[in-house]
């Protein structure tokens, strides 16, 4: 999701009508195939400090938040939180802060938030954000999967398309488990990528740009595994929702899902020919022409609660 660092906003009508001489150089999405930028943000996330532009990852993360579809399950996973009077919460894979100064400001003002995150760029933004809330916000850098804090520390604890990026997800699973206090609550939202559906008439060709895209993450399924590594972590009363993205415009799905780098670095990989990753290109702007573009994919918003011993 969002896997290119600069976010160029594509101009549609370009894309419908690009001058000839220049359409293979600007619209050919094998042309940068040659070699994927370094901070591709699908593997990006994993080591954001290390990407050579740690503020790409800053403004996918704002655009994505501005997607309504986004919003509403980050509003419904506060109002999960809200729910509990929780005094301490945690925000797992804090980022940039964003989450972290909503929390601010819709707990009461007794309650504390910790923001735990790996990247030490992403962790200055966040305490820009939360300047606010300073006496109640603790920023940690920490590895999720050994978090730096004592069991049961919070009573309430949140997780959101963070694990697609991580290789042992139930790990990190077992270790938020572990420091939420019994009764305490424990919300996760993510991604289940097997289900990522962009409309070509050859499906064959369209189950490939799935399986391409998934594989880009660390846990591209972890969606729909999250109730069962819930489960396994000794969380009980678990609830499990799905949540489908539907994008009718090209130019929303091409910021989202980024499908022109995806298909430059299928020709790179031999997973498409050049010829096969133009024609794709070429078939979805068409269907924006016919009003019969479609893509989509499934998440999972999930919720569970850590039994009084």
């Amino acid at each position: 999701m969002c896997p290119s660092a600069t976010f160029p906003e594509p101009l549609l009508q370009q894309s419908l009508h690009p001058p000839t001489a220049n359409r293979n150089k600007t619209h050919n999405p094998t042309m940068s195939a040659s070699e994927p930028p370094p901070q591709y943000l699908a593997a990006g996330f994993r080591d954001v400090d290390t990407s050579g532009d740690t503020t790409a990852f800053t403004r996918c993360l704002d655009l994505l938040s501005d997607i309504p579809f986004f919003k509403e399950i980050k509003e419904e996973s506060f109002r999960i939180i809200t729910g509990t009077k929780p005094k301490h919460v945690l925000d797992a894979g804090c980022g940039a802060g964003t989450d972290l100064a909503t929390l601010g400001s819709i707990l009461p003002p007794a309650s504390r938030i910790t923001g735990i995150d790996a990247s030490a760029a992403l962790l200055a933004t966040a305490a820009e954000r939360t300047a606010t809330h300073r006496n109640r916000c603790l920023l940690i850098r920490g590895d999720l999967t050994r978090i730096p804090c004592r069991d049961g520390a919070f009573s309430c604890s949140r997780i959101d398309r963070v694990l697609q990026h991580i290789p042992e997800p139930e790990q990190v699973i077992r270790e938020l488990a572990r420091v939420t206090a019994p009764g305490g609550t424990l919300v996760a939202f993510d991604n289940d990528w097997d289900t990522l559906a962009i409309s070509l008439s050859d499906r064959e060709t369209s189950a490939r740009l799935t399986r391409f895209w998934r594989d880009s993450f660390a846990s591209g399924r972890i969606g729909k595994d999250l109730a069962g590594l819930f489960r396994d972590a000794g969380l009980v009363d678990v609830h499990a929702e799905p949540r489908t993205l539907t994008i009718v415009g090209l130019s929303l799905a091409e910021k989202v899902f980024d499908i022109r780098m995806l298909l430059a670095r299928m020709a790179q990989a031999g997973a498409l020919t050049p010829a096969e990753a133009t024609g794709v290109w070429d078939e979805l702007v068409r269907r924006v022409q016919q009003g019969t573009f479609s893509s989509g994919y499934t998440g999972y918003l999930v919720w569970g609660r850590k039994p009084v011993e």
